[in-house]
C-alpha cells in the first residue's frame, strides 16, 4: 500500500470528536455518547485516525515537528533551529502515525570515519520525530547517522535524547524539557567511528553477505504453512533484490564487513515494497543500529568465524 512521503500530506488539521453508539428502543434507534472516549479525525478527509481515551493529549504532527526543531538545537547547541530542514517523511496511507527526519542543511556536523588514503566516507546526523494519532506510539525523538553519499542510515540504540512520552496529561505538560546526554552522544560517535574502522579491516566473503543482511534485519522466509504461489513469488523478488544489493556493495567496497554494513543500512533506509517485509523503515533502521553494536565484536576476532557468529545467543540479546 502506498505510503505518505510528502511532509504536506501529514500536516493535516485534526479534530477531536465524541464517539457515539446506537441502540434499539421502543422509540426506534437511539444514539448515545460513549463516555471517556473520543475520535481523532483528519479534518481534510473526514477519516477517523484513532479512538482514544479522555486522558489522551492530542499533539498534532505540526506541533511534533515544531518540537523536533527545538530538539535539534538542544542536541547540537552549536546550531540553530532554522538551520535544520525536513529531509524525509514516512507514514502509512491512513496517517495514523508518522516519522519525520530533520537534517542540518550544511556540512558543519559532518564527520569522516576513514583516513584520506582509504577513500574516506562522510557521515552526518539526523533527528527523527515519531508521532501518532492512535495511541500505539509515543511522541519520541531519536538520533540517527547516515552515509552522505547514499543516505544509508541507522538509528542509535542509545538514549541520547531523553524525551519519549505517551500521549497523556500525566506525561505531556504545557512545556517540553528535552534532556540531552552530550557525553553519550560523544561516546556513540566515537564508538561508531571505531565500528566502521573494524568493519573495513574485517574480511567477509561475498557468499556470507546475504545471510548476514537477513540476520541483521530479521528478514525470514515465510514458513511452509504460510506459503502460497503469491508468497513464493514475493519472496523470490525480495531474495533477488538482496542478492543485487550484496553484489553492488561487494563490487564497490570489497569483501569486508563494511560492505555488509552498507548493504544492511541501504535496505533499512530504502526498503522495497514487498509483502515479505513486515516492518517499516523506522523499525529496520533501529535494528541496523542495534546490529552494529553486536556485529563489531565478531569482527574484532582474529578471523571472522561465521559458525560462531550464527550460533551465538548474544546476537539476539
Amino acid at each position: 500500500m502506498a505510503r505518505l512521503t510528502n511532509i504536506e500530506d501529514v500536516l493535516f488539521p485534526v479534530q477531536e470528536c465524541p464517539v457515539y453508539t446506537q441502540y434499539e428502543s421502543a422509540m426506534g434507534k437511539q444514539g448515545v455518547v460513549i463516555p471517556g472516549k473520543k475520535a481523532l479525525v483528519n479534518a481534510r478527509t473526514g477519516r477517523v485516525l484513532g479512538v482514544v481515551g479522555r486522558e489522551y493529549v492530542l499533539v498534532t504532527n505540526q506541533k511534533a515537528l515544531d518540537l523536533a526543531y527545538e530538539c535539534c538545537a538542544r542536541v547540537f547547541p552549536e546550531t540553530r533551529a532554522v538551520e535544520w530542514v525536513v529531509d524525509a517523511c514516512d507514514a502509512p496511507s491512513g496517517g495514523g502515525h508518522c516519522f519525520i527526519d530533520l537534517r542540518h542543511h550544511s556540512t558543519a556536523l559532518d564527520f569522516s570515519l576513514v583516513s584520506a588514503e582509504q577513500r574516506p566516507d562522510t557521515f552526518g546526523p539526523f533527528i527523527r520525530v515519531t508521532n501518532s494519532y492512535n495511541g500505539l506510539r509515543a511522541l519520541s525523538f531519536d538520533i540517527g547517522f547516515y552515509r552522505k553519499v547514499c543516505k544509508n542510515g541507522l538509528i542509535s540504540p542509545r538514549s541520547i535524547i531523553s524525551f519519549s512520552f505517551i500521549h497523556s496529561r500525566r506525561e505531556i505538560g504545557k512545556s517540553v524539557d528535552f534532556k540531552v546526554n552530550q557525553e553519550q552522544l560523544k561516546q556513540f560517535k566515537s564508538s561508531f567511528s571505531e565500528y566502521i574502522k573494524t568493519f573495513r579491516d574485517c574480511f567477509v566473503p561475498q557468499n556470507l553477505f546475504k545471510p548476514l543482511v537477513q540476520d541483521a534485519l530479521r528478514i525470514i522466509r515465510p514458513a511452509k504453512a504460510d506459503k502460497s504461489e503469491k508468497a513464493d513469488e514475493a519472496w523470490k523478488i525480495l531474495s533477488d533484490y538482496i542478492d543485487g544489493l550484496c553484489r553492488r556493495y561487494a563490487d564497490e567496497l570489497g569483501e569486508n564487513a563494511y560492505a555488509v554494513f552498507n548493504a544492511v543500512t541501504d535496505f533499512a533506509s530504502h526498503p522495497p515494497s514487498n509483502s515479505s517485509i513486515h516492518r517499516d523503515r523506522n523499525s529496520l533502521q533501529k535494528r541496523a543500529g542495534e546490529w552494529i553494536n553486536k556485529f563489531h565484536l565478531s569482527c574484532k576476532e582474529r578471523k571472522f568465524q561465521y559458525d560462531r557468529y550464527f550460533s551465538s545467543p548474544a546476537r539476539r540479546g
